[in-house]
């Protein structure tokens, strides 16, 4: 019946409610002191648990293996509600003042957790020599959700597959001189004194 039909919708808000107001009352914890002793291994592990584990109480489910670290967001069934429940509660748990979109910006428990570890403790990641192709495989990840979720006409999605050749073409050309550079450089350490003179007489064309 509607009247018990609203009575339900109240009851659900009123505990997603009273769960968001509790998080929102705990005291954040100074997690740029808790991952400066681990290496990026376990800082990424740790933040990917909170993550986890936050999802897991917004969605329902008693532990935090329910969620898998590469299932979007919508397919584990958030909602507008549950994910600004989700900002509040990662807000709250580690002090960052977090984008409303946040959820959608950031669709994957893996991705989330990347985008915290580097607003948590950007000093402790780049110390413990954290990978520099994070952000960029972030910003992949994001775009890859937006590609999968799009509907086209054929014209617009063969420019949009244009772009990206041209986009990966590039990318591809300006790697090429440093990779060459480097393997330069490795035969130049591993030569004898010998192949150093030879290399250098051929570079300034003495015979």
């Amino acid at each position: 019946p509607a009247t018990l039909r609203a009575l339900a919708a109240s009851g659900a808000g009123g505990t997603a409610a009273r769960r968001t107001a509790a998080a929102a009352d705990a005291r954040p914890d100074d997690w740029a002191d808790r991952l400066a002793g681990l290496s990026a291994t376990e800082q990424r592990r740790a933040v990917l648990q909170l993550v986890r584990g936050h999802v897991a109480t917004v969605l329902g489910h008693a532990d935090a293996e329910a969620v898998q670290a590469d299932t979007s967001f919508k397919e584990l069934g958030f909602d507008s509600l549950t994910a600004v429940e989700l900002r509040n509660r990662l807000a709250a748990a580690t002090g960052l003042r977090l984008p409303a979109a946040l959820v959608f910006d950031y669709p994957e428990a893996a991705v989330l957790a990347d985008y915290l570890l580097e607003r948590i403790a950007p000093a402790v990641g780049a110390a413990s020599g954290r990978d520099g192709a994070d952000p960029v495989l972030n910003e992949l990840a994001r775009l890859e959700a937006t590609l999968i979720g799009l509907e086209m006409e054929a014209g617009d999605s063969g420019a949009v597959t244009a772009r990206l050749e041209s986009l990966l073409a590039k990318w591809k050309a300006t790697r090429k001189p440093a990779e060459e550079e480097m393997t330069a450089t490795e035969r130049l350490e591993s030569a004898s004194a010998a192949q150093v003179l030879d290399f250098i007489d051929n570079e300034l064309g003495v015979s």
